[in-house]
């Protein structure tokens, strides 16, 4: 009404001494009136189709870019011998972007969710680590220097402890507690190094440099001017209940049970993520990752700490910046193959030394490289479909 009135406006107030002005007005104004509401009301109707097809150009906008952003692909797939692989998603902490995510085995991201905010500031490249825990459908995140959280698809944490001496791995055990490596203890500080809390973050056993014993004959001379004393970065609880520990800066994996040490496997050069045990014609056997060049996938008898490791798999034709380099995760998957990183791939070996799989990240960084804008691949996790 008020645009109808505004439109006629221009009639002006009749002029009372002139009838037949007025009469030609009285009969005039409802034909503009009707004439003008006809006309915005055909603009009105041109106006909301008008608006109508903007809302289904902006809807169709929307779903191409959303559809965009879920099927955002990071990696590059470079082999792909599918009668070989084990079938399952890849789970991956994006450093840069803060954000963990999943990916299926061509490299397409299918699920994220942020980090907490209260995680962001972690030192995120100083031996960040995630694992799936299946019985939840779950993730336990490792933030070095600042803690640790479990935390749901829904981007819920239901668990978290901070402290400052925790890096590479952490554990959660079937009683609900969690067992964690610290791999930047500080030379004479006597930080820990292996601590066990419970669900309420309790300390539960705590262990320094004192108890792992070292003789300095064993530590490696490149690492001799570490800040990092031991540099531990694997923990795991075996069948039988003991603790097994990779020792970077001393090439072992020390074996711990009832309170004292029971094992010492030495000349595990440069050592990671070492294998819980498995058995075979009477005999057991543990694997790990090796950074002696070229670095490879390792096999050692766990009955005789002197017997020599056995190569499965190495770094083809490896060079200072290779993608495959260094080499970190190591998890067995259901099929046998394994599941192994560098800083800028993800790929599945086989038991018998054959790589089957291999995800290229060609907008990752390598570890080496200076451009901290970038993330590289620390660890990932394998996730069962």
């Amino acid at each position: 009404m008020i645009i109808i009135l505004h439109n006629l406006s221009f009639l002006g107030k009749p002029n009372r001494h002139d009838n037949q002005n007025k009469c030609i007005k009285g009969v005039l104004m409802p034909l503009i009136r009707i004439d003008v509401i006809e006309r915005v009301s055909l603009n009105i109707k041109k106006g909301i189709r008008l608006n109508t097809l903007i809302l289904c150009y902006f809807l169709i906008i929307l779903s191409f870019f959303s559809l965009e952003v879920q099927s955002e692909t990071m990696g590059e797939l470079i082999i792909n011998k599918a009668e070989k692989i084990q079938k399952g998603n890849i789970g991956l902490i994006d450093s840069y972007n803060k954000r963990i995510i999943e990916l299926d085995n061509n490299g397409k991201i299918i699920w994220e969710t942020k980090i907490p905010k209260d995680f962001k500031n972690a030192k995120w490249n100083a031996g960040a680590d995630i694992e799936w825990l299946p019985n939840s459908d779950t993730f336990l995140i490792t933030a070095p220097r600042k803690g640790f959280f479990e935390i749901n698809r829904k981007g819920k944490i239901l668990n978290l402890c901070k402290t400052k001496f925790i890096s590479h791995d952490a554990d959660k055990l079937k009683d609900g507690s969690f067992i964690f490596v610290n791999g930047w203890d500080e030379k004479g500080k006597k930080e820990p190094i292996l601590t066990k809390v419970s669900d309420n973050c309790e300390i539960l056993m705590s262990k320094s440099e004192d108890f792992f014993e070292m003789n300095k004959a064993d530590l490696q001379p490149r690492y001799a001017k570490d800040k990092a004393n031991l540099h531990s970065n694997a923990i795991r609880i075996l069948e039988d209940e003991s603790i097994m520990v990779s020792v970077r800066n001393y090439d072992q994996v020390v074996i711990i049970k009832n309170n004292k040490i029971i094992k010492r496997f030495k000349k595990a050069w440069g050592v990671h993520d070492p294998s819980k045990i498995f058995r075979k014609d009477e005999k057991s056997f543990f694997y790990y990752l090796s950074r002696k060049r070229p670095q490879s996938i390792n096999k050692r008898n766990y009955d005789d700490v002197e017997d020599s490791p056995r190569t499965i798999w190495s770094v083809p034709n490896q060079k200072r910046k290779s993608p495959w380099t260094p080499l970190r995760t190591l998890e067995k998957l259901q099929n046998g193959n394994w599941l192994i990183t560098g800083s800028q791939t993800i790929g599945q070996v086989t038991s018998d030394g054959e790589l089957v799989w291999e995800l290229y990240f060609p907008e990752f960084r390598h570890q080496r490289d200076r451009n901290k804008e970038k993330t590289f691949i620390y660890k990932v996790t394998f996730i069962s479909k």
